[in-house]
């Protein structure tokens, strides 16, 4: 989970000059936290504080001269994740929202097969709208994407049996997927305060 105020402090102060760049150029003092506090989980996943990102085309983070690392990060509300391993990976995690217009958005970006699952039950169709558009993104940031890729043209539900998504729940009011060709992975749960 993310830092508090007292803790921001601690985190931008290890950040790298980069990062102090980035989160200076937020407004919003969530977004400050969750820029340094992403940092930090990825020199924790490094097990070290020397290393160079670059992006590939598509916008897609890797760390320069570190041969068989691979990472993804995400953030949304409280929450900051990251992924590595030993091949590709792609994380994406999102809060519910009650006000998103869940029948628009897929309507424009779902499969057919994917809306159907999604209107299929009332009572969980949020939470089967942000299953799908989780394992998207956590896909589309996988095969190096991002954004850019045309979300219509996959359907998850149903996608290339060697990737597969893994749906999980940190806690109540948020999705989360992982997209990996090895998802015997373990999940574990920080508190920001294991990261300083």
């Amino acid at each position: 989970s993310c830092a508090d105020e007292s803790d921001y402090g601690k985190l931008y102060e290890k950040a790298s000059a980069e990062r102090k760049r980035r989160a200076d150029r937020y407004l919003r003092r969530e977004d400050k936290l969750r820029c340094v506090t992403a940092e930090a989980l990825l020199k924790t996943a490094l097990g070290t504080d020397r290393f160079q990102i670059r992006k590939n085309g598509f916008g897609k983070p890797y760390i320069e001269n570190r041969e068989g690392f691979y990472f993804n990060l995400s953030h949304s509300g409280e929450y900051v994740v990251i992924a590595w391993g030993d091949s590709e990976v792609g994380v994406d995690i999102q809060q519910h929202r009650a006000d998103t217009d869940i029948r628009m958005i897929a309507e424009q970006y779902f499969a057919p097969e994917e809306r159907e699952y999604v209107f299929k039950s009332d009572l969980l169709q949020l939470q089967r709208f942000y299953e799908i558009w989780t394992g998207k993104e956590s896909y589309l940031k996988y095969i190096g994407k991002g954004l850019c890729g045309d979300m219509r043209s996959f359907n998850i539900l149903t996608q290339n049996p060697k990737v597969r998504c893994v749906g999980c729940v940190p806690r109540g009011g948020y999705s989360l997927s992982l997209c990996a060709k090895d998802t015997n992975d373990t999940f574990e749960l920080l508190d920001v305060r294991q990261l300083l």
